[in-house]
């Protein structure tokens, strides 16, 4: 594609594309946040679009009633004697280890869900194969049980493991189902209601609900009016943040009213009738007549006169006893009524808690990148510091070593000047002699003059002792003694510096989203970039220290050069030099010595020539100077660790940004939610 085909396509998605309009109901504001969480640039995982999908579903679906409460409290029988059918398995060890939603179907049966994602169907007798933790059942994720009460057209009944069957997972997968319900019904034993351990446990998980939920004491067939009424009064004073009806219930003698009820006993009857129906229809499919269903019929009404002629005067009493119709009027009078207020709370509160989330994850890669700036900035910092402690430390040792230098000029003069001699040398004067002075002759005169030994000098500087020999090697040692220590100095200072990043990195390459709805790409983007943290950050960095090193190793080199392979060549020059000057003067003194003097050497000018021979004009420059070639250097160094620093944070924010505009982003949905 060419560049001006990827502006096009890019412009048409940036500025062209249709941004969608949702309406003001609760799904057109979930399919608004929906539109927002799912945006490629989010790289939104797949848990996310599970959860935003079960919130569409849930917005669609009748009301979620869970009834939860601690272990063997009673939840199966309860539920059983909502529905007037035992369908759900009972026992005194927690046999319900699987969330089992009850729902409205055509007829009585089971559907499994496996982890794998496999389905199933089964009559309802099996049910228990599928709910009892006795029996390997880890395999099944829930369990949908289809009813046709004509209650569950408006309500699906979740029933759950509880709170503390003492299996960790089963108390996770009911806070998990009380996060996605619309109602609470919190069943307790009497015995047990309003002990400290039941009020930490509502205190945890029933505190935020929106709606006050209604609590019933189970098993109050086993204890005396009064004692009921105390338990009831008790709860109700003790609890009354949590629940806005206490409701006292034998869950046994309700199942066992409600199977005797008329209206369900007929609905039972109903039910076998249709399937019969169904059944037979099969089997008759080319049958010309629909006679075959006359017996099913007749056995039906004989079935409804026999439930209309029964005596349900024990069967009402015992229904009134048991207070299961208080229970069901809280449900129609109460939950159902709030049951869309209740959803809305519910949807927007899960979908606030969503974006809270996905905010903390860049929140917390804002504080990722914000700790590796601080670790940059820290390093800036510390470099200005510890670069002005160097340069003090080495321009007093390069000064040292200068010093140095002198010093052994110093000896080098000494000892020239020591082998400087005085010779008897001959000049030849025009002289006249004779009566009149007419006649001329060259008169021989001897005279006294200065110069240097150059033959004893060599011999004492450089042949017997070598002297100067001695003492340069010593100064050449110091010379790469600095230089090592110099760039072992700033190695270090790198080091400490990359020491620091690779602990950083050494926690963020790692990292692991916390969340489902976290996006695993994003976290791999930061694994990523944390893996590669040396040619982000440190890579600079690094170079800059190898290419001071490089400059200071030849600065050190051209100091060792100059001295090491020069001095007796430097040496030699000022001597002779000086021999030099000291015959021209001597000729010219020879020609005309009323007009021109001998040169003498002194020794302050045989330091001056030496100095010169050994360039300590450059020297001086480089080592004692208030601008040393070290001092210059870390000037230079300091100045690119600014820019690398400048650059880094620069890059680093570009990053940020992105964040930033999601989270602000992010933001604004909440507010509007």
């Amino acid at each position: 594609m060419s560049i001006f085909n990827q502006f096009i396509t890019t412009y048409k998605t940036e500025f062209l594309s249709e941004k969608p309009v949702f309406d003001a109901s609760l799904l057109g504001l979930l399919k608004k946040v929906s539109y927002l969480l799912l945006d490629d640039t989010l790289s939104p995982s797949v848990q996310m679009k599970q959860a935003l999908d079960k919130l569409k579903i849930r917005v669609k679906e009748p009301m979620k009633v869970a009834i939860t409460g601690q272990f063997s409290s009673g939840k199966s029988t309860f539920l059983n004697a909502l529905l007037a059918k035992s369908v759900l398995p009972t026992g005194i060890t927690p046999v319900t280890s699987k969330v089992n939603y009850i729902r409205y179907g055509e007829e009585l049966r089971i559907r499994v869900k496996y982890k794998d994602g496999r389905d199933e169907y089964h009559d309802i007798d099996s049910i228990h194969r599928f709910t009892d933790q006795r029996i390997g059942v880890e395999d099944i994720d829930y369990l949908i049980l289809y009813s046709p009460l004509n209650m569950l057209k408006d309500i699906v009944f979740v029933d759950t493991p509880g709170l503390n069957s003492g299996a960790n997972a089963d108390t996770q997968t009911t806070i998990k189902v009380l996060k996605e319900v619309d109602g609470i019904i919190w069943l307790t034993l009497i015995d047990n209601a309003g002990k400290m351990s039941e009020a930490a446990i509502l205190e945890q998980y029933l505190s935020k609900y929106k709606n006050k939920s209604l609590c019933v004491l189970n098993q109050k067939d086993k204890f005396s009016p009064q004692e009921v009424a105390q338990s009831v009064a008790y709860v109700q004073e003790t609890f009354q943040q949590f629940f806005s009806q206490v409701v006292p219930i034998s869950a046994k003698q309700a199942l066992a009213s409600r199977s005797h009820d008329k209206n369900a006993l007929m609905e039972e009857a109903l039910e076998e009738f249709l399937a019969s129906i169904d059944t037979k229809l099969h089997e008759n499919m080319q049958a010309s007549s629909l006679e075959f269903l006359e017996d099913a019929y007749r056995r039906y009404e004989e079935k409804l006169s026999g439930i209309r002629a029964m005596d349900l005067r024990e069967n009402i009493k015992l229904s009134q006893e048991s207070n299961i119709q208080n229970v069901i009027d809280f449900i129609k009078n109460e939950i159902q009524p709030k049951a869309i207020e209740s959803k809305e709370f519910a949807i927007k509160k899960e979908l606030k808690n969503i974006c809270q989330k996905v905010t903390q994850q860049y929140e917390l890669f804002l504080d990722i990148y914000d700790e590796l700036i601080a670790k940059i900035e820290q390093f800036d910092a510390e470099i200005k510091v510890e670069f002005s402690k160097a340069k003090n430390i080495f321009a007093q040792e390069l000064l040292k070593a200068y010093r140095e230098i002198e010093q052994i000029i110093e000896t080098i003069a000494g000892e020239i000047y020591a082998h400087v001699e005085e010779q008897t040398r001959v000049r030849f004067a025009k002289e006249k002699k004779g009566f009149l002075k007419q006649e001329e002759y060259y008169k021989k005169i001897e005279y006294k003059y200065k110069k240097i030994n150059a033959d004893s000098a060599y011999k004492t500087l450089f042949y017997d002792d070598d002297l100067v020999g001695k003492k340069f090697k010593r100064y050449v040692r110091d010379i790469v003694a600095i230089e090592e220590k110099v760039n072992k100095r700033n190695q270090e200072v790198y080091q400490d510096f990359e020491e620091q990043i690779f602990r950083w990195h050494s926690s963020y390459s790692i990292i692991r989203k916390k969340e489902e709805v976290h996006s695993d790409i994003e976290f791999a983007n930061m694994r990523k970039f944390a893996a590669r943290v040396y040619e982000h950050i440190l890579k600079p960095y690094h170079d800059e220290v190898l290419d001071s090193a490089s400059h200071v190793s030849s600065n050190f080199t051209h100091i060792r050069s100059a001295i090491k392979f020069n001095y007796q060549n430097a040496t030699e020059a000022c001597i002779s030099f000086l021999n030099n000057k000291i015959e021209s003067f001597a000729l010219l003194y020879e020609s005309n010595p009323t007009r021109f003097s001998l040169y003498n050497p002194n020794l302050d000018e045989i330091k001056q020539k030496l100095s010169e021979s050994f360039y300590m004009y450059e020297l001086k420059n480089l080592m004692s100077s208030n601008r040393t070639f070290l001092s210059q250097e870390y000037e230079r160094l300091s100045h690119r660790f600014e820019e690398i620093k400048n650059q880094k944070i620069d890059f680093i924010n570009s990053r940020k940004n992105r964040h930033e505009k999601i989270i602000e982003r992010l933001n604004q949905c909440r507010e509007e939610l």
